[in-house]
């Protein structure tokens, strides 16, 4: 029924949702500042968060609680991005967050792409933020089944961002990108105002300034740098499982 709504309010023209599934600490957020600088495109960003880490339904206390949305379904997070209307939706979102919650039928709704980090470098950054994380948390275990759903189930092209490439010559990367997913690259995306991706609600303020203080500094992307990193011994065996999901995701990279 929401679909069908923007349709009409489109004059008949189905809007275009691409997806972007990510792991944290990706570079995810960057990637999709890129698109909030287009005048077709209405940005979704990380609608199945408040059901993981806040709801009844949450599966992690990672940022504590936040009463108002206890009720936040995961029919709520889709509602958020089905309801939208433009030419082109595009959502953001951590593979681990929206996995527990939504079908195979949700995943074939939409253009399903993915960006990778090499877990060293993802793992390097979380530590910068002074929290543990479970390896579902992580992330790569869920961006694996996706990818496998995407790839295998439905038989799709698989459509991969490695993130230190994008970082190194983001023209020629997004501009491969738009083409895969059917749009036109547009050179102002590259650059823009400093300030945040969006008004967060007030439950986000405060983790949202620490985790992307960076990007809301920044005019464009930044190359990347060298990153060092030892690991917690309880994080090696995690972290060998994800690079074995990064080799077999990247190697698809664009």
């Amino acid at each position: 029924m929401v679909m069908q709504k923007n349709v009409e309010r489109l004059g008949g023209t189905k809007p275009k949702i691409v997806v972007l599934w990510g792991v944290p600490r990706s570079i995810s957020t960057a990637f999709e500042k890129t698109f909030s600088q287009r005048d077709d495109t209405e940005i979704v960003h990380e609608p199945f968060a408040d059901v993981y880490f806040f709801s009844k339904w949450r599966r992690s206390d990672l940022f504590g609680d936040c009463p108002e949305h206890y009720e936040y379904s995961a029919s709520m997070a889709m509602e958020a991005i089905m309801s939208k209307v433009a030419p082109l939706v595009f959502c953001k979102d951590m593979a681990f967050q929206a996995l527990p919650y939504i079908s195979k039928d949700f995943i074939g709704s939409a253009i399903n792409t993915f960006i990778i980090r090499h877990p060293l470098e993802t793992i390097a950054s979380i530590y910068k933020q002074n929290v543990s994380v479970t390896e579902e948390e992580f992330g790569f275990t869920a961006l694996d089944r996706i990818f496998s759903i995407v790839t295998n189930e439905l038989g799709k092209q698989p459509i991969v961002v490695e993130a230190n490439r994008f970082r190194r010559d983001s023209q020629q990367v997004l501009s491969q990108y738009c083409q895969s997913i059917g749009v036109d690259f547009e050179p102002q995306m590259l650059q823009w105002e400093t300030g945040s991706l969006k008004q967060w609600k007030p439950h986000e303020i405060e983790f949202q300034a620490q985790w992307h203080q960076t990007l809301e500094n920044s005019t464009t992307i930044l190359a990347p740098t060298e990153v060092k990193v030892e690991l917690h011994t309880e994080d090696v065996e995690m972290v060998e499982r994800a690079i074995k999901i990064y080799d077999r995701l990247s190697a698809f990279a664009l």
